[in-house]
């Protein structure tokens, strides 16, 4: 996959993250928020080369070791796959239920990181 498909499908998870946020379904919000930085996180790899990392847990550390310790992104904006992720493992691995308000931040930290790999990418 190209950085650009990447990018692309990070786009239409946000798309429907924002729509089922919107319809109060917090479990799938919280779940494509995630994807939507997954796929972005990936994009940035590709991006300088590395491949795409097994497990989800692989690209967070990868992540982190690409762009986070060598000051490519801020340590906040690289928290962001990690939080996401427990959120997403909340939302589909138990019956709890996922805040209104967990969800929306979800959403914005989404489009943060997604719009910091679009620059990132168009440089």
């Amino acid at each position: 996959m190209t950085d650009a498909a990447l990018l692309e499908k990070a786009g239409r998870a946000l798309a429907a993250a924002r729509a089922a946020c919107e319809r109060g379904d917090t479990e799938t919000a919280s779940d494509r928020a995630y994807y939507a930085v997954y796929y972005a996180a990936w994009a940035l790899l590709v991006r300088t080369g590395v491949p795409r990392p097994k497990t989800h847990n692989g690209m967070i550390a990868e992540f982190s070791r690409s762009y986070v310790k060598t000051g490519r992104v801020a340590a906040e904006l690289g928290a962001t796959l990690s939080r996401l992720q427990g959120l997403r493992l909340v939302a589909d691995y138990t019956l709890d239920a996922i805040p209104a308000r967990d969800a929306a931040r979800a959403l914005d930290e989404a489009e943060r990181f997604i719009a910091a790999a679009s620059d990132l990418i168009g440089d």
